[in-house]
C-alpha cells in the first residue's frame, strides 16, 4: 500500500457515477415497495405528462430497443398501469396511455422523487440546489451533443421558473 499525505481530487465522472448509482438504488428500493420495476417509473412519469406515447417514443425515452419497450409495455398493461389505443384521427397510429391505476402509481412516484431529492439536496440552500441542477444540465449537454432538450440549461430565467417536464434519454 502506498502512503501519501496529498489527497487526490475525486474525478467528476467518478462522483457523478457514485451519486447516480446511489440515487438509482434508493429509487429502486421504493419502486419495489409500490410494485414497480426499474424503467417502469420512467414510462409512467412520462405518460402522466403527455397525451400518450408511441412505442418508438418510449424506446427512445428509455434508450432501449423497440421489442424491449414492447415487452415492458405488455407487462405494464397486464398490471393495469397502461393501455394501448389509437391516437388522434389516424387509427393506424397506436400509442400507450396511462390508466387510472397507472396515474395513482405515477403520483406515488412523484412523492418518492420529491422525498429522495430532499434527501439528496440536504445541506444545500435553494440557490445552491438551483445551481447544481443548472450545472448538471450543462454537464449532460456537454456529454451528449445530440440531446437538444438540455438547451434550457443556458437560460438564466430557468432558476426562477417552475420545473419543466423533460423526457430524458438515458444513456
Amino acid at each position: 500500500m502506498i502512503k501519501t499525505k496529498a489527497k487526490l481530487p475525486d474525478p467528476v465522472g467518478q462522483m457523478l457515477t457514485l451519486a447516480a448509482r446511489r440515487h438509482r438504488s434508493r429509487i429502486g428500493a421504493h419502486l419495489s415497495s409500490i410494485g414497480l420495476f426499474p424503467g417502469q417509473d420512467q414510462v409512467l412519469r412520462a405518460l402522466s405528462h403527455t397525451n400518450g406515447l408511441t412505442m418508438g417514443e418510449i424506446a427512445t425515452l428509455l434508450n432501449i430497443r423497440p421489442p424491449t419497450a414492447s415487452k415492458m409495455v405488455a407487462r405494464m398493461g397486464a398490471e393495469g398501469l397502461v393501455e394501448r389505443r389509437g391516437k388522434g384521427d389516424d387509427a393506424r397510429l397506436v400509442a400507450v396511455f396511462i390508466t387510472e391505476e397507472g396515474a395513482t402509481r405515477a403520483a406515488d412516484l412523484d412523492r418518492i422523487a420529491r422525498r429522495i431529492e430532499k434527501d439528496a439536496l440536504a445541506g444545500l440552500d435553494d440557490k445552491d440546489a438551483r445551481r447544481l441542477r443548472k450545472l448538471l444540465k450543462k454537464v449532460a449537454k456537454n456529454l451528449g451533443a445530440d440531446d437538444d432538450s438540455s438547451d434550457a440549461a443556458d437560460s438564466e430565467d430557468e432558476d426562477e421558473a417552475e420545473p419543466a417536464v423533460t423526457l430524458v434519454k438515458i444513456v
